[in-house]
């Protein structure tokens, strides 16, 4: 099969659709009900509409609608392409209490996260592991976004766990209030580096108690600073995924 390598989206903007398949050239797709209850009630597209098909692991189909009806839809696959990104951006953040971890799963998506590993600190609030909403919250995302790679969502582990299970030879940057270096000098210099991964670390309110930076240093995560506010966590995290994706996308 012959790919398209694009790193950047076109100008045009097309209805994307989340497919649940194997995407292949000249194939016919059927797409659930849920998303022909979108094309159909609320977008009203009709037959012969071009749309994009997307599987959120890096692929995007451009296609055309060959039927359309309450009952369901289908949709002839004209081209493929695969999105490259030059970085993984994965964020390891401390859970947020109540609907401001949805809240961060969904713009963290938007901004482009590779991956979230929720980890369990000693000012953690207590929260609901909500990995099916997570992920639901997410999809919409991607579509909404233009992305074309869902995010891992991890299941939520300890601190010392969710470390273990960080792929290896990554950049590694804690947010740590007053430390000297900047986020974004940080992120830049991962970059020159030749990282193919950046983490962002980002602790509860309050942050993270003293023994855990230490763990943190101690697997290979740098301090960096964002900004001399005191910020709450979906704004840190927030924040600091919005910087980090500019550096990433834009800067030499």
């Amino acid at each position: 099969m012959q790919f398209l390598e694009t790193t950047t989206q076109g100008e045009e903007r097309m209805r994307r659709f989340f497919i649940d398949q194997a995407l292949v050239l000249n194939a016919k797709i059927r797409l659930s009900p849920e998303e022909t209850k979108h094309a159909a009630r609320v977008l009203r597209l009709q037959p012969g509409a071009e749309v994009i098909l997307l599987n959120g692991k890096g692929l995007e189909a451009m296609a055309r609608l060959l039927s359309l009806d309450f009952e369901g839809a289908e949709a002839e696959i004209l081209e493929i392409n695969k999105v490259t990104k030059p970085i993984r951006l994965e964020l390891l953040q401390a859970p947020l209490k109540g609907p401001k971890m949805d809240w961060l799963v969904e713009k963290a998506t938007e901004l482009g996260v590779d991956a979230i590993h929720p980890a369990r600190t000693a000012r953690t609030s207590p929260f609901v592991e909500k990995e099916d909403r997570w992920a639901r919250i997410a999809q919409a995302a991607v579509k909404q976004s233009g992305n074309a790679n869902f995010p891992e969502l991890h299941p939520a582990q300890s601190l010392e766990q969710a470390i273990t299970s960080l792929p290896p030879n990554s950049a590694r940057i804690l947010l740590q209030p007053g430390a000297e270096l900047a986020l974004h000098e940080a992120i830049l210099r991962s970059k020159r580096a030749g990282a193919k991964v950046v983490i962002l670390a980002i602790g509860p309110e309050g942050g993270f108690d003293e023994a855990e930076e230490e763990k943190l240093i101690a697997a290979g995560f740098l301090a960096a600073s964002l900004s001399k506010q005191v910020l709450r966590g979906e704004t840190a995290a927030l924040a600091a995924l919005a910087i980090a994706a500019h550096c990433i996308d834009f800067s030499a």
